[in-house]
């Protein structure tokens, strides 16, 4: 049986600030890809010319294409970033930011800018927080 030396403390310290920070990145960017298609007109077009009845559709099935989007974005930038396992932070990351929705959280902090701003520091909030939940998935042995 061959030992395998685990992370001393500050060393998984550095790993779970460099998941948060890099998780928190990465969240903001994905947000920032995504105003960018509304602002330019590619997606502002789709949801302001629909009627109720698309819109509904559209939130059925564009919200999960949306999310699934994400994820296929986020998983391997995370990769490529060093960030291991992704997986939890992917499926985590959305959810926080979805309960953040929910919860008005955004319109708690609309003093830090505009929406699009305070949407954006969110995401990566998020994300990050997800990447700081999910840490101790560093621990698990290969």
């Amino acid at each position: 049986m061959t030992d395998t030396p685990r992370p001393t403390a500050g060393g998984f310290a550095l790993k779970v600030l460099l998941r948060v920070v890099v998780s928190a990145l990465v969240g903001s960017a994905l947000l920032v890809a995504w105003i960018w298609a509304y602002r330019g007109g590619a997606l502002s077009r789709v949801v302001d010319e629909t009627t109720l009845g698309q819109f509904i559709l559209l939130v059925v099935i564009g919200l999960p294409v949306a999310l699934l989007v994400s994820a296929l974005l986020a998983g391997p930038l995370l990769w490529l970033l060093k960030v291991r396992p992704v997986w939890p932070i992917v499926l985590i990351g959305p959810i926080l930011l979805g309960l953040a929705h929910y919860f008005k959280v955004p319109e708690r902090f609309s003093g830090l800018g505009d929406e699009w701003t305070v949407l954006v520091l969110l995401a990566g909030a998020c994300y990050g927080l997800a990447g700081l939940l999910t840490a101790p998935t560093i621990l698990r042995k290969k």
